[in-house]
């Protein structure tokens, strides 16, 4: 299953580029997450998120030149009871330039049960929503 959405801003590439790949600051700007702490290894964060859950995500993809940050859920870590375990997840975040304006590509991979589709949808849109959102708020909504 993939989601995706786009936001056009306000701002040149490179200055939203330059906080968009604080993989650390994610909090300031996506507002389904409380805080986010750096993990025991080089690249990992521990996210808490406003549902009350905790996850851990690590760097898949760091790339100036492409303007390309992605991360992936760490495999195998103990969920608390109720969250779904979301195998193969991968969120992208795509950074471009259009002139003296840039968008951002916000998208996430995942495979999850048919039975959670709808709900797995429907929040991870919501979530993407959201960051695109704060980045509007930030940088100004082109």
């Amino acid at each position: 299953m993939k989601v995706s959405q786009t936001v056009m801003l306000n701002a040149p590439a490179d200055q939203v580029w330059a906080y968009v790949r604080d993989f650390y600051n994610v909090a300031e700007w996506q507002p389904h997450i409380t805080s986010a702490e750096r993990g025991t290894n080089p690249g990992e964060r521990v996210v808490l998120m406003k549902r009350g859950n905790t996850v851990l995500d690590r760097i898949a993809t760091l790339d100036d030149d492409k303007m390309v940050l992605a991360y992936e859920m760490v495999p195998d870590q103990v969920l608390p009871p109720g969250v779904p375990k979301l195998e193969g997840f991968l969120a992208t975040f795509a950074v471009t330039a259009h002139g003296d304006k840039s968008s951002v590509d916000y998208s996430i991979v995942v495979e999850v049960p048919e039975a959670i589709r709808p709900m797995a949808e429907k929040g991870m849109g919501g979530d993407i929503a959201g960051a695109l959102e704060g980045l509007s708020a930030k940088f100004g909504a082109a």
